[in-house]
Protein backbone atom coordinates (compact mmCIF):
# COMPACT_ATOMS: atom_id res chain seq x y z
CA UNK A 1 0.00 0.00 0.00
CA UNK A 2 1.37 3.44 -0.98
CA UNK A 3 1.10 6.39 1.58
CA UNK A 4 0.77 9.68 1.29
CA UNK A 5 4.06 11.19 1.68
CA UNK A 6 4.18 14.70 4.15
CA UNK A 7 5.87 17.70 3.51
CA UNK A 8 8.51 19.21 6.13
CA UNK A 9 5.26 21.87 7.36
CA UNK A 10 3.14 18.97 7.43
CA UNK A 11 5.64 17.16 10.28
CA UNK A 12 6.66 19.71 11.96
CA UNK A 13 2.96 21.04 12.51
CA UNK A 14 1.95 17.45 13.55
CA UNK A 15 5.04 17.44 16.08
CA UNK A 16 4.44 20.92 16.95
CA UNK A 17 7.88 21.84 16.36
CA UNK A 18 9.31 24.48 13.81
CA UNK A 19 10.58 23.62 10.34
CA UNK A 20 13.80 24.83 11.28
CA UNK A 21 14.02 22.39 14.42
CA UNK A 22 12.91 19.69 12.16
CA UNK A 23 15.50 20.35 9.48
CA UNK A 24 18.23 20.37 12.61
CA UNK A 25 17.47 16.96 13.75
CA UNK A 26 17.43 15.49 9.93
CA UNK A 27 21.16 17.18 9.45
CA UNK A 28 21.93 15.88 12.79
CA UNK A 29 20.46 11.79 12.23
CA UNK A 30 17.77 12.80 15.08
CA UNK A 31 14.70 12.71 13.18
CA UNK A 32 11.99 10.94 11.57
CA UNK A 33 13.54 8.60 8.92
CA UNK A 34 12.66 10.98 5.50
CA UNK A 35 13.04 10.07 1.80
CA UNK A 36 14.51 12.36 -1.05
CA UNK A 37 12.57 12.65 -4.17
CA UNK A 38 15.18 15.29 -6.23
CA UNK A 39 15.40 18.00 -3.75
CA UNK A 40 12.67 17.41 -2.28
CA UNK A 41 12.16 15.89 1.75
CA UNK A 42 9.37 13.61 2.31
CA UNK A 43 8.30 11.84 5.37
CA UNK A 44 5.76 8.63 5.22
CA UNK A 45 3.27 9.41 7.61
CA UNK A 46 3.87 5.48 9.36
CA UNK A 47 7.46 6.85 9.68
CA UNK A 48 6.85 9.73 11.94
CA UNK A 49 4.76 7.35 14.22
CA UNK A 50 7.37 5.10 14.79
CA UNK A 51 9.94 7.95 15.81
CA UNK A 52 7.17 9.47 17.81
CA UNK A 53 6.79 5.58 19.36
CA UNK A 54 10.35 5.91 20.26
CA UNK A 55 10.73 9.18 22.07
CA UNK A 56 10.51 9.59 25.76
CA UNK A 57 7.10 9.85 27.54
CA UNK A 58 5.94 11.16 30.68
CA UNK A 59 3.15 11.45 32.24
CA UNK A 60 1.39 9.40 35.49
CA UNK A 61 4.32 7.64 37.91
CA UNK A 62 7.21 9.34 36.59
CA UNK A 63 9.82 10.53 39.74
CA UNK A 64 7.99 8.08 42.07
CA UNK A 65 10.89 6.41 42.61
CA UNK A 66 12.95 9.86 43.78
CA UNK A 67 9.45 10.62 45.70
CA UNK A 68 9.60 7.42 47.71
CA UNK A 69 13.68 7.66 48.33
Amino acid sequence: MIQTLLDERDVARWIRVSVATLRYWRGEGKGPRYRKVGQLVRYAPSDVQDWLNTRPAGGEGVGEEASRA
